[in-house]
Parts: C-alpha cells; structure tokens; sequence
C-alpha cells in the first residue's frame, strides 16, 4: 500500500506540476534548475523503483555499442581492402606501361656491343692507314736528305771552274777562279742541315757496330775515311769516338776458341804432317796469306804459330797480313805476333806507327797521325 501511495503522489506530481509565471531571466533559471532537480528524482524513484529496468537499458546501451563498434571496424576494413587494391591496381598500371620498353633493353645490348665493334675496327682501321702515312713521310724525308746530302757531297768535291777570257781583263763582272757550279747547289736550311749531321753520325755508328759485330775490316775503314776527309770535319769526333769503340772491342774480345787446332791432315792432303809442329814457316805464310780460300779462323792460327818462326820473310808476311787482311781479328792477332818478335809495343790497327818505326831503323823517325792506313 505505500508502494501504491507512493507510485500515486508520484504520478500526481507528474501530471500536475506548479504553473509559475515568468517573470524576469533570474525566475526562468531558477524555474530550470527546479525542474532539473525534479527530473532527476524522477529518475531515481524509477530506478528505486523498478531496479531490472536500469540493467536492461544498460544491456541495450552495450548492444548498441557493440554494433556501432562492429559498423566502424567493418567500415574502417572494408576502407583499407579499398584501399590496398586501389594501390595494387595502380602498381599494376605502372607495370604494364613498363613491361613493353623492357625488352627491348636485351636487344639493344648486342647492337650496342655490335657497335662497339664496328668503331674498333674502323679506328684499328684508321691508325693503320696512319701509320702507313708516317712511314711514307719518314722515307720521303729521309730520300730527300739523302738527295740534299749528295748534292752537297758533289758540290763540295766539284773542282773550281776557272773564269773565262773576257772576265780575267775585266770585261765582265766576275772574278777569276770563282766557282760557277755554286748557283746549282741546292739551298740547306739549318734544319736540314741537323738532320743531315745526324743521319751522318748515325751511320758511322752502324759502321762501327757492323765491324765489332762481324769482325770485318771494310767498316773500320770507312771510319778512318771520315777522319781523313776534310770536308767531313764536322764528324771527325763522332768518326774518332767510333774509331776508338772498334779499336778497344777488338782488342779485348776474343773471337777465337782458344783450343781451336789447324786440321793439319785437310790443309796439307797427301803431305804426311799430323800435327801444327810439322808445319813449315813457309807453309804459315800460304796459310796466312790465302784470305779467299781459308777462313780467319786458320790465319789467326798461323799467325799465332809464326811468333817462333826464323824465317827472315816472317816480319814481311805478317805486315802483309796486317796491311790486306780482311779480317779484323787476323790483324790484331798478325799484329801482337810482330810486336812479340820485334820486342816493340804499338797501338791496335796503327799501321803509320809500325812503318814509321820500320823506317826509323833506317832514317830518323818521322811523326804519325795514329789512324789505320
């Protein structure tokens, strides 16, 4: 019965609230806050009494929540799936677009190399012909030298032309005994001039190698013939230097086999000698002397067997030897024989010397200018 009673004045205050008037703003706040505090004891009655219904809103209330909950992950997933494939289309896009240029990288690597190929050859091409272009231009310059030096060579050999009649009683303008072949000698620049030199020098070098290398008397001698020239005084140095390079090769190199033998059985057939010590002085001077049939190997030999010869005609031989052998190695050892038999040092290929001190055994010594004759 009090629930009753109290459900009824309830629902009386409810149903007939208090009008009041409104008079200014302060009544129309303090009316709100009343009505407020009403409605809040309104809402703990209910829940006083009825305390199922508050759990049953609550429920509702997490249902609710739950759902929304369930809406926003559905949606926020369903975005982001969006989301991917619109990435993944995209990527797909860009890929197609450069998946065609794609192969064509491959192909363009063998044309490249192809290329690359062709431009050696054409350079390998381009550095022959060059090459062959500076040969050409070495030998034309070197023909021309060589023409500008005969000229030269000739001019300078060239005998003087005496003046004619009409010049030498002052008739003309010329002097006597000038030379009329000046005119077609060639004019040398100082370059060509250098070049000439050096070609010069570089010859009497090869010269010089040629008789160390071969043992050859022709060589050297065309060495001494640039020391006695005069009008090639500007080589006399290099000719001099060459001259002395030959000179101190010769003499200390040995080109012999020091247990070299005379094959006297094939020398002398039909003879019975056996042996170098049954050689005669006279058969050592047909050995030494015979250039054109034996070879310098036995002439250094017989003309180291003549040192214990007694025969007067040994010194003549062996000068002979010294003065036409063709074998640089036959006169330097023809040479150190006649120096051991005569107890006289001269220098190497000093012919003058030797037939100065040949002739001083008879006259008085006379100077010698120390070359090969």
């Amino acid at each position: 019965m009090a629930r009753n009673d109290s459900k009824g004045k309830s629902a009386t205050s409810k149903a007939a609230p208090e009008p009041k008037a409104v008079n200014s703003a302060g009544d129309v706040a303090q009316d709100d806050s009343h009505a407020a505090k009403r409605v809040v004891r309104d809402i703990v009655g209910a829940e006083n009494a009825h305390p199922g219904g508050s759990n049953q809103r609550r429920g509702n209330v997490a249902v609710k929540l739950f759902a929304a909950s369930l809406l926003i992950l559905s949606t926020t997933v369903a975005a982001l799936v969006f989301w991917v494939n619109n990435r993944l289309d995209n990527a797909l896009a860009v890929q197609s677009r450069i998946a065609p240029a794609a192969p064509s990288v491959p192909s363009a690597v063998p044309v490249a190399s192809g290329d690359a190929a062709g431009q050696l050859a054409a350079l390998q091409q381009q550095m022959d012909a060059w090459r062959r272009d500076q040969l050409s231009a070495q030998k034309e310059l070197r023909e021309s030298i060589e023409r500008v030096s005969a000229a030269a060579a000739s001019a300078a050999r060239q005998p003087t032309l005496p003046a004619p009649a009409s010049l030498l009683d002052g008739g003309g303008g010329g002097a006597a005994g000038v030379s009329q072949t000046a005119e077609m000698v060639p004019q040398v620049t100082p370059t060509q001039k250098e070049f000439i030199q050096l070609k010069e020098r570089n010859r009497i070098t090869a010269y010089a190698d040629e008789a160390i290398a071969t043992g050859r008397r022709k060589p050297l001698e065309t060495i001494v013939e640039y020391l006695r020239d005069e009008s090639t005084a500007h080589l006399r140095d290099a000719a001099q230097a060459e001259y002395m390079r030959v000179q101190r090769m010769i003499q200390f190199y040995q080109r012999e086999d020091p247990g070299y033998r005379l094959p006297v059985g094939e020398l002398f057939k039909d003879s019975g000698l056996r042996t170098e010590a049954d050689l005669t002085p006279a058969q050592l001077h047909q050995l030494l002397a015979d250039s054109e049939k034996q070879p310098w190997e036995v002439r250094v030999r017989a003309a180291i067997l003549l040192k214990g010869s007694t025969d007067a005609q040994t010194d003549a031989s062996l000068i002979q030897a010294m003065r036409g052998d063709p074998s640089l190695d036959v006169v330097k050892h023809a040479q150190i024989t006649f120096e051991q038999r005569v107890q006289r040092r001269f220098r190497l290929f000093d012919l003058p010397a030797i037939d100065s001190w040949l002739e001083s055994q008879k006259k008085p010594s006379a100077p010698t200018d120390g070359t090969l004759k």
